[in-house]
């Protein structure tokens, strides 16, 4: 892991090369004559990145700073200075401290009195917002639950990054046209191809929050790491939701809401899929897709897949061997995906094609931002993560849905 200074003159050099591969030309051009509508662009977009570096190495050097310092404090109070290294027991060493600032530590005191500066609230906010990753015994690991995100983007969608979000264009061929049997000295049959389009905007989602400062100070985790990551899984998750369900129009229009049914289950399964049905579904999409074919399903759907037998009983589906490689079902890997209807009368519950013909357009990248300044009021930091989206199947013979039975 880099050290702090390491990241440091990383971030410097960056800022450099940038300025002199890009910043400088735009200088140069601009002492001659004054720039163009895409050059004042180019140089603002520039100018923002060169800001933003100057706020990473800046936040860095005060956390260079606040290191030393704690280090130097730390040796005074242990009575040795070069004690207090990257080996030395920084949780025990916390809690002496705590007891020292609560008066609790008399018969083997540190060397130490407290200004009324000097002490830190320890009682921060309420406990599920925060407080919680401030103990007073408290391992500097976090127990996080595991999440799902989109299983459609790990089947492979095809994903497109744009600098602007102004509409995308897309032309598609809608119907190939058709030869047909001619007669000698007579005009050639045959009809034309048509066309039609899909089109792709830049809908926005995004998470946004405040965090007291005492919990940034007290907190014994990287309290601002973890929330900007959060955030940024929280946008990939309500993405993922629209990827796969998502009504369109207003928002991406889901996988399952472009795709056609390719097979109804029978009626009265409560929804679920027989053995055969899971061929008829593989087999309603065109040979051609299935080369790069895969299977999206929800939890419940694996479930009941899973738990189809045959006639003695030994189950159908073959596990996969293969260290870390997904699980396969008649040849093609299976997916997970949160966002899919569980099994049910009537739900859409599998989906199975080629899904880089789903396409994901982004806006450029998810966009995480800090302000000290936003807040100011309430003395909280600011977060905010932001990303412009959509997505559409772009060939609607790619991939095809089971849907469960009518009653």
């Amino acid at each position: 892991m880099a050290t702090v200074i390491e990241d440091i003159k990383r971030l410097a050099d960056e800022q450099k090369r940038a300025w002199e591969n890009e910043g400088k030309p735009l200088a140069d051009i601009a002492a001659q004559r004054e720039f163009t509508a895409d050059e004042r662009e180019k140089y603002e977009t520039l100018e923002r990145a060169y800001n933003s570096f100057d706020e990473r190495i800046n936040a860095l050097v005060m956390q260079r700073d606040l290191e030393e310092r704690a280090q130097a404090f730390a040796g005074e109070l242990l009575g040795n200075r070069s004690a207090f290294g990257n080996a030395a027991d920084v949780a025990k060493f916390a809690e002496e401290i705590r007891e020292v600032l609560r008066g609790e530590r008399r018969n083997n005191p540190l060397d130490y009195v407290p200004s009324p500066e000097e002490v830190r609230a320890l009682s921060v906010g309420t406990a599920a917002a925060g407080g919680n990753t401030v103990g007073k015994t408290f391992l500097t690991q976090l127990v996080e639950p595991l999440r799902q995100f989109s299983g459609v983007y790990a089947a492979g969608a095809y994903v497109f990054v744009t600098e602007k979000g102004d509409e995308v264009t897309l032309p598609r061929l809608s119907s190939f046209g058709a030869a047909g049997a001619a007669t000698e000295a007579t005009p050639l049959p045959g009809t034309d191809p048509t066309f039609n389009q899909v089109k792709f905007g830049a809908y926005k989602y995004g998470d946004y929050r405040g965090i007291s400062n005492e919990l940034v100070d007290d907190s014994l985790i990287d309290i601002e790491g973890l929330i900007t990551r959060l955030m940024g899984e929280n946008i990939s998750v309500l993405t993922g939701q629209k990827f796969a369900t998502g009504a369109g129009t207003t928002e991406p229009t889901g996988v399952v809401t472009a795709a056609t049914v390719g097979k109804t289950g029978a009626t009265g399964v409560g929804g679920a899929p027989s053995w055969d049905d899971l061929i008829d579904l593989q087999e309603s999409v065109l040979a051609p897709y299935q080369a790069r074919a895969a299977w999206v399903m929800s939890n419940t759907a694996v479930a009941s897949v899973r738990k189809l037998k045959d006639t003695n009983g030994r189950y159908l589906w073959e596990p996969n061997g293969q260290t870390g490689a997904p699980a396969e079902l008649l040849g093609n890997a299976v997916h997970r995906d949160p966002f899919f209807a569980g099994v049910g009368v009537g739900a859409k519950s599998i989906a199975y094609g080629d899904f880089s013909r789903y396409w994901i357009r982004l806006v450029g990248s998810t966009r995480i931002e800090r302000s000290d300044h936003a807040l100011f009021g309430s003395d909280q930091v600011a977060f905010r993560a932001v990303l412009r989206a959509d997505g559409n199947l772009v060939d609607t013979s790619a991939v095809k849905t089971f849907q469960g039975g009518a009653s």
